[in-house]
């Protein structure tokens, strides 16, 4: 594009106005100057551009601010992307809001134009570039959705980790190695072999051997039990940033088939207390999801979100959507929410404080789950319990020894760079959140509790919740085997704590949740033969002691672990539902062998759980005005406390 001077009587303008170049041109059409005035001071207070204010504060949208960006410049204006030119680094592109048309003879176009708020619309009006015809002005959404579509393949596969770069990596789409299955192989010919010719002494030996597998997921749960709850700067001391020191955030929210809950959806979004001008939210929507994409175009979304179409491809996944939006992202941070999900409205700024006062290693945070729906059935109050015990106790009880967790699927809160260190999310991990956790891990970084609440929904019937649990079991496997094909780098690039925590926490929860029943029935026919409690040999003595400790250790972490989890969240009723344990983890055994049956049969299935369902809310009840609670307000129970007036910056 050829440089022009900018005109002698716009250059007058800006400064009889005194407003900056980038905004100027909206008073000759139709915005009060003194409202453009507003907005760059307010832009200038929180360190944002004032294009960037004036559209994500509603006072102009952003389709009328670059039809009259063309006006003013004497440009022609469309609202949706003329074909482009396949090729060039899409991010770039976006980055810098150019990019070349498909040439047709009969037509003088060669650029679309969609500068973004900031330097780039800078450059495009320092360029002066007035009345050309081979410019054409659209609002930078258009431009990317034409790129996303133009470029589909080469997107779609460096999303599922199909170009170069992707598959130098190791992930869940290559299986287990010739290794891990010859291993696999020559010990099920064992247990074969030995069970058939000494059942019992067989069976003792295989407790003696994953007796320190699971005493180590016992020793973990006991010290997290021991751990107190670190302290939370907002609620005891109304710690806080001052809105102009808050980063840019990216917020992922791919959802399929949730027209349920998409109101829901987009006023939980809205209601999140974060300057809007550094909100950069993507509502991720499969291209063949009409239904979706058409409830989403009956709906007005503030300037801050805007709906990214992800194209099609395998896997149809989640991480591979996450890894689109990350292509794009913006913001320094990057969050991901679920379709269901009702954050704390102070979520962002809590984590982005966090990051702000922790070194750059600090990598990963994760936010604290909440069932919303306990009381639906004993399946949704169970599943409160047991999550009450991983976010209030066991988590982060990890976290402050330095070991990593199995994160949650959202409420994950990232660096962005370091997320493209690695490469993304692995798109073939069914369960990617416990996957990019240990990546993160191995690359350098570690990870921190973030004492923040989001709501989520629990499956209320046995159906659903199956299909759910069996996903996750069959990722757990996915990311322990995938994680293991190189054991030696493992330890050299994760250090020996997190790498036994990692073999705990996959391994350990994987052969636990598969051999409950068993241990079940054997220790019950040992009790009744007498054998368990009156053993004759010194083996059976070992034996003894290790299934009474294993035993007794197992039920009282079982109890104690999401008992103390529901006292800490202020919800000792769940404690009606303790006696339910036992039987619940009896049917995650089930999802267990469901999800071993999935990993042959379908290993890069995704079962869905439908959302919308609830019968019940237990968060979102009236508050203490007595009012009731909008989508995205939490009741007293779990919300974080307004600060106090008046409202001051800390640091």
């Amino acid at each position: 594009m050829e440089a022009l001077a900018w005109p002698r009587a716009d250059a007058s303008a800006v400064r009889m106005l005194g407003l900056p170049a980038e905004i100027a041109f909206l008073a000759d059409h139709g915005v009060p100057p003194a409202e453009l005035r507003e907005a760059a001071r307010l832009a200038e207070r929180i360190g944002v551009s004032p294009s960037r204010q004036v559209i994500a504060s509603g006072l102009v949208e952003e389709e009328e601010f670059y039809r009259a960006l063309a006006a003013e410049l004497d440009l022609r204006f469309q609202p949706h992307a003329p074909p482009l030119q396949r090729g060039g680094d899409v991010a770039a592109i976006l980055r810098e809001g150019l990019a070349a048309t498909r040439v047709r003879p009969e037509s003088p176009l060669r650029f679309a134009a969609a500068p973004p708020p900031g330097p780039a619309l800078r450059r495009f009006l320092s360029a002066g570039a007035r009345a050309r015809e081979d410019i054409v002005v659209l609002p930078p959404a258009a431009l990317a959705a034409e790129l996303r579509r133009t470029n589909a393949g080469p997107i779609t596969r460096a999303a599922a980790w199909l170009d170069e770069a992707g598959l130098r990596r190791f992930s869940a789409r290559t299986g287990s190695s010739w290794l891990q299955k010859g291993l696999a192989c020559l010990m099920v010919g064992l247990l074969s072999w030995f069970g058939t010719l000494a059942p019992l002494a067989t069976l003792t030996g295989l407790g003696l051997m994953l007796g320190p597998l699971f005493f180590g997921a016992v020793i973990l749960r006991f010290a997290a039990l021991a751990e107190k709850p670190a302290a939370d700067l907002w609620r005891d001391h109304r710690w806080q940033i001052d809105d102009s020191r808050l980063p840019v955030y990216t917020v992922a929210v791919p959802i399929f088939g949730e027209e349920a809950v998409l109101d829901q959806l987009i006023q939980a979004l809205a209601a999140l207390d974060y300057p809007a001008t550094k909100l950069d939210i993507h509502i991720l929507v499969e291209e063949i999801d009409w239904n979706l994409r058409r409830a989403l175009a009956t709906r007005t979304l503030p300037a801050f979100m805007q709906v990214t179409i992800v194209p099609r491809g395998q896997p149809q996944t989640k991480p591979r959507a996450l890894n689109i939006a990350l292509a794009e992202a913006r913001g320094e941070l990057f969050a991901i929410f679920d379709a269901e999900d009702i954050p704390d409205p102070r979520q962002l700024r809590l984590a982005a404080a966090r990051f702000l006062r922790s070194d750059d290693d600090l990598v990963c945070l994760q936010a604290h789950l909440v069932i919303d729906n306990p009381e639906d059935s004993w399946l949704s109050g169970c599943f409160a319990l047991e999550y009450a015990g991983l976010f209030d106790v066991l988590n982060p009880g990890l976290l402050a020894a330095g070991l990593p967790i199995m994160l949650g699927g959202t409420s994950n809160h990232f660096r962005t760079q370091a997320l493209r260190r690695v490469g993304g999310w692995d798109p073939w991990n069914v369960t990617e959140d416990a996957d990019i956790g240990f990546r993160l891990v191995r690359s350098g970084g570690y990870m921190a509790d973030l004492p923040s609440h989001t709501l989520e929904e629990a499956p209320r019937d046995l159906r659903a919740w199956l299909k759910q649990r069996r996903r996750w079991l069959k990722g757990y496997l996915q990311t322990l085997i995938s994680h293991m094909q190189r054991p030696d780098r493992l330890v050299r690039e994760a250090g020996v704590g997190a790498t036994l925590t990692f073999l705990v926490l996959t391994l350990g929860t994987l052969l636990g949740t598969l051999l409950l029943p068993f241990l079940v029935v054997m220790t019950g026919a040992a009790i009744l033969r007498g054998s368990l409690l009156s053993p004759s040999t010194p083996l059976e003595m070992c034996f003894s002691a290790l299934s009474l400790g294993l035993a007794g250790c197992g039920l009282l972490t079982m109890f104690l672990v999401p008992a103390l989890g529901a006292k800490r969240r202020g919800a000792p009723d769940l404690w009606r539902r303790l006696w339910l344990l036992p039987l619940y983890h009896l049917v995650t055994s089930l999802a267990g062998w469901l999800a071993l049956y999935d990993y042959v049969d379908d290993r890069f299935g995704w079962h869905k759980t439908a959302h919308g369902l609830a019968r019940s809310s237990r968060y979102r009840g009236p508050t203490s005005s007595g009012r009731a609670a909008r989508p995205g307000e939490l009741t007293d129970a779990a919300a974080t406390p307004a600060p106090p007036l008046p409202a001051g910056a800390r640091y």
